[in-house]
C-alpha cells in the first residue's frame, strides 16, 4: 500500500510544468545571492579541545581507599628523619683590605 501511494505521488509530480521549475532571470538570482551571501560567522567554542581527557574520574573503590588511608596515616605518624648537614664550608678569617686610620 505504501509503495503504491509513493508511486502515485511520483506520477503526480511528473505532471507538473517543467517551466515553473526552471531558474529565474539573472536579475532575480543576483538579488537572491546578495541576501544569502552574508559573512560567515564562526560557531562559538565553549570548551577548548583537550584530547581524550574528558572522561570523569571515578571515586576509588573500597580497597583502594583503605590503602590510601593507611599510607596517609603512616606518613602522618612516621617520625621525621633529621637530615645531617651535607658538608661544612670552613672559611678563614676575613682580611681587611683598607689600611687602618690613625686616631
Amino acid at each position: 500500500m505504501t509503495k503504491f501511494l509513493l508511486f502515485l505521488l511520483c506520477a503526480f509530480l511528473m505532471l507538473g510544468e517543467p517551466t515553473a521549475a526552471q531558474a529565474e532571470s539573472a536579475e532575480g538570482t543576483a538579488a537572491l545571492t546578495e541576501t544569502v551571501a552574508y559573512p560567515r560567522v564562526p560557531r562559538p567554542v565553549y570548551k577548548r579541545y583537550r584530547g581524550n581527557s574528558r572522561s570523569k574520574h571515578r571515586k576509588p573503590g573500597m580497597f583502594r581507599r583503605m590503602k590510601l588511608r593507611r599510607q596517609a596515616k603512616l606518613k602522618r605518624t612516621a617520625p621525621r628523619a633529621v637530615r645531617k648537614p651535607q658538608g661544612v664550608i670552613k672559611v678563614d678569617a676575613p682580611t681587611g683590605t683598607m689600611p687602618k686610620q690613625p686616631q
